[in-house]
């Protein structure tokens, strides 16, 4: 799709979007409740954080989408991308990352209730559960890229095993429930990095079964293009070089390590490192430790042809009913169940 047609698409409504704009815009709090404005927006219920903020899920995202700008629904969806709103967004929290790319303009947004002004060209990275809102402008253009958390923890792997600045906040982000850091490029007028998001949008307005893979892999060079070209990035609560590496160390060594072999790796006392864990990311090291290990086993039911038990054995379930359990109590459904979902959805692709 050349250019031509993707600024026809960013600048020209549809019958459904100036439907869905006006029932926005009418919406007047606080007569109602800001989850009825999300609500009204995906067409779905929506949850509250432990602060009594609207909760986002991807199936939101997905229902918007679908619904909003007739993208088919039998396409795998790890990366969206969404047209600029020039209502105000009122404050929300989601289980994704969300990156707002301002094309032209400025504009004001409330990030974990700190004022920030983008203008064009910043390039914001939230991570999952930042607190976010955006005053109105109809004299800015913001772009917003939707990743969903598997992008980082099933496909681009390689962008949390570096040492700089990205793959710290990407650890950071995806393992501790309470963080408040995001990243912020300033690119500029840089004309190479607002084609490449030309290109994601076009790629995006003609799908098939190949879609979503250039996606994210057009998502992951980007990011390392920002990461490289623009260090001096703004980070707020940045994540110190030496919880970094505890995080690639559990990652590297989850299917044997222990709170103590964990201890003796970082010269602490296991109550000091108990603590320490319990401080940094919001959780113990037990639940630090489940978390990654059902990430890989994820992975590997979606992508290996592994038995059960093996990969039970691989992330460090000696007896496979336990790990079963722990699976079925996390997903509500068995391993063997879980993969045969994933097929079925993997078989109603369509096919080039």
């Amino acid at each position: 799709m050349d250019r031509a047609h993707i600024y026809d698409y960013l600048y020209t409504e549809s019958s459904k979007e100036k439907s869905m704009n006006s029932r926005l815009r009418h919406f007047t709090p606080p007569h109602s409740d800001f989850g009825d404005f999300f609500t009204l927006l995906s067409k779905m219920p929506v949850d509250y954080d432990s602060h009594g903020i609207p909760l986002l899920t991807w199936n939101h995202i997905l229902n918007v989408i679908y619904d909003v700008y007739d993208i088919p629904t039998d396409v795998e969806r790890t990366v969206v991308l969404f047209k600029p709103f020039t209502i105000e967004i009122p404050e929300h929290t989601h289980t994704y990352f969300e990156i707002i790319y301002v094309l032209s303009g400025s504009s004001v947004h409330v990030i974990n209730q700190t004022v920030q002004t983008f203008t064009a060209g910043d390039f914001c990275i939230l991570p999952p559960a930042a607190r976010h809102m955006q005053s109105a402008s109809s004299e800015c253009d913001t772009i917003r890229i939707l990743v969903r958390l598997s992008a980082f923890t099933e496909i681009c792997t390689g962008l949390l095993k570096g040492q700089d600045m990205l793959s710290r906040f990407l650890l950071g982000s995806i393992y501790n429930e309470n963080s408040e850091q995001y990243l912020l490029f300033r690119t500029g007028d840089n004309e190479e990095i607002r084609e490449q998001i030309f290109h994601m949008f076009g790629e995006m307005l003609t799908p098939d079964n190949y879609t979503d893979r250039i996606l994210t892999g057009m998502l992951m060079v980007l990011l390392l293009r920002l990461s490289k070209q623009w260090q001096a990035a703004t980070q707020t609560v940045p994540l110190g070089s030496s919880d970094h590496e505890i995080l690639l160390y559990v990652q590297e060594n989850y299917s044997t390590i222990t709170l103590e072999k964990l201890a003796a790796h970082l010269h602490y006392t296991v109550p000091y490192c108990s603590r320490y864990i319990k401080k940094l990311f919001g959780c113990t090291f037990s639940q630090l430790l489940k978390q990654i290990r059902f990430q890989k086993a994820d992975l590997l039911l979606k992508s290996s042809s592994l038995t059960v038990n093996q990969i039970s054995k691989m992330i460090g379930y000696e007896n496979p009913e336990n790990f079963m359990r722990a699976f079925k109590k996390r997903h509500q459904m068995t391993p063997s169940q879980y993969r045969n979902l994933y097929a079925e959805k993997k078989e109603d692709l369509p096919v080039s």
